[in-house]
């Protein structure tokens, strides 16, 4: 990707999919995903490293471990008047869809390739005659002088 600065904090950055205007001070670029996702799309990436910034610092905070911590950091109580009740949870039941139940098997090579729409590699051996032990032909098609 290319990048045109534009001022201080907006580039023009070409390539990708589609060419944006990327605002790094306010973290927003033409493309939407750095506004709504605020983490750095590809443009912003592009626009940082151009500018020498560490691409974790485009990054909003609130995706650090300092917010997830402090998110944690103090007891969490029930709301006042609520009822807690003391129970053991147990995973939910499971049932059996409709049907015949499908077979879990390991399928072969050649299984797997013909849902794939191809043919399969031929696997060539090397033909080994049992009576003289040379290869290239078989028994049958032996030259070699009858024992």
């Amino acid at each position: 990707m290319t990048v045109q600065p534009i001022d201080g904090w907006r580039f023009f950055v070409k390539g990708g999919k589609m060419d944006c205007v990327v605002d790094l001070e306010h973290g927003k670029c033409d493309c939407g995903v750095y506004a709504v996702e605020k983490i750095p799309c590809s443009h912003a990436i592009a626009a940082g490293t151009s500018v020498g910034l560490h691409i974790s610092t485009l990054v909003c905070p609130v995706y650090s471990k300092d917010f997830l911590f402090a998110g944690y950091s103090e007891n969490i109580y029930p709301c006042v008047g609520q009822q807690v009740e003391e129970r053991t949870c147990f995973p939910p039941e499971v049932k059996r869809g409709p049907g015949r139940q499908k077979k879990s098997r390991w399928q072969s090579w050649l299984e797997l390739s013909r849902m794939r729409g191809r043919k399969p590699r031929k696997q060539h051996r090397a033909y080994r005659c049992s009576k003289c032990k040379e290869t290239g032909h078989t028994k049958p098609q032996c030259k070699s002088s009858s024992v």
